[in-house]
């Protein structure tokens, strides 16, 4: 018997880690995608404030900007298709949608910053932290999606070939890749910061309420007690003299 009591008591114990563990998970989860909706509604008014510009500044000539309008107006609308559908009460808990979201997000920023700056890879750098740092993903897909970003970049200055001065060009390229990698370092080092943080805290919440459902079993256990040595209106007078006195004055 005493062997039976032991396995269920071990299952039962087995069974709320388990809770525990989706719990902190939905936890994780929503604080990601809080995060990310914050990082959507940034992106679309940089987005709408860049296709704004151009519009104004090259209202003369806009026929020479059809590229680069077209595809800041097709970024705007994913982005903004994203962000309605991330800010539905139930999008928290969609994995599926998670991923999506964050694929076509990766993907409409990394393109349209790949189109309009052959050279300049500070948006990338932008864009790989954000991966890393605000998107409801796992690390793996996040490192890849970065290491993506970085490939194609390379490839691009690659592939449109050093127009003179070819060593400045390959000492140029190589410190825009440090700074790309250097993107991905930080990213992760920071999740890994983060993740520990939530981690220690959610670990700090659950022991305290672990503490204080024990406190509410002993005081049960001790009110049972007493009402089986006492009276039950002598008991209560001796319970609510006990409280007024634990009452701070």
């Amino acid at each position: 018997m005493n062997e039976n009591e032991d396995e269920i008591v071990q299952e039962e114990e087995e069974g709320t880690e388990l809770e525990l563990e989706a719990l902190y998970r939905r936890y994780c989860v929503r604080l990601k995608h809080a995060l990310f909706v914050s990082a959507l509604c940034v992106t679309l008014l940089c987005t709408l404030v860049l296709l704004c510009a151009v519009c104004v500044l090259h209202s003369q000539e806009l026929s020479t900007q059809v590229t680069s309008i077209s595809s800041l107006s097709v970024i705007s609308f994913i982005l903004l298709s994203v962000l309605a559908l991330a800010l539905l009460p139930a999008a928290a808990e969609w994995e599926a949608f998670a991923l999506t979201g964050s694929v076509l997000v990766t993907i409409s920023l990394g393109a349209g910053t790949l189109m309009a700056t052959h050279h300049a890879p500070l948006p990338l750098f932008a864009l790989i932290l954000m991966v890393h740092t605000m998107m409801p993903i796992a690390r793996s897909i996040a490192l890849v999606m970065a290491t993506a970003l970085t490939l194609a970049y390379i490839a691009l200055a690659v592939g449109l070939g050093p127009r003179g001065q070819e060593d400045q060009f390959y000492q140029q390229l190589i410190c825009e890749l440090a700074l790309l990698l250097s993107a991905s370092g930080i990213g992760l080092y920071y999740r890994a910061l983060t993740e520990r943080a939530h981690r220690k805290t959610f670990a700090g919440t659950r022991t305290c309420l672990e503490q204080r459902v024990k406190l509410e079993c002993e005081r049960e256990q001790q009110e049972s007690l007493l009402l089986s040595v006492i009276p039950a209106y002598i008991a209560a007078e001796v319970s609510h003299s006990i409280d007024l006195h634990l009452l701070p004055s």
